[in-house]
């Protein structure tokens, strides 16, 4: 299990840390670098690191979880509550739809369905 991060604040960036030790999850940084490549690419780098489904979007912060059963996700996310951080808006999980999107579209895509 891993968390992509992108962009979080320090005390946030904590608050993940203890989530990710308490249900045992790794934490991968995207680079500014990464975010226009594709999800597929992130979570494999042995996959091609052509660009994804793109756009151009100011990201503010992002979690992406790879490998997370409900369960775990449930876990990771009563963890980052129990450390009183502010909510982080923009996170999904892995599919076989979003992999061949890039973390950039990915938050275009969430804001889209949050009406923003």
């Amino acid at each position: 299990m891993r968390v992509f991060i992108y962009n979080l604040m320090f005390n946030k960036m904590g608050a993940v840390t203890s989530a990710c030790r308490a249900v045992g999850a790794e934490i991968a940084n995207i680079s500014n670098e990464d975010i226009h490549k594709s999800i597929e690419h992130l979570v494999d780098p042995s996959k091609s690191a052509k660009p994804g489904m793109d756009c151009d979007e100011n990201i503010s912060e992002l979690l992406i979880f790879d490998g997370f059963s409900s369960d775990n996700l449930d876990n990771f996310l009563d963890a980052y509550k129990g450390t009183q951080a502010p909510p982080i808006a923009f996170k999904a999980m892995v599919t076989p739809v979003n992999l061949k999107w890039t973390p950039a579209y990915l938050y275009f895509h969430l804001k889209s369905e949050m009406g923003i």
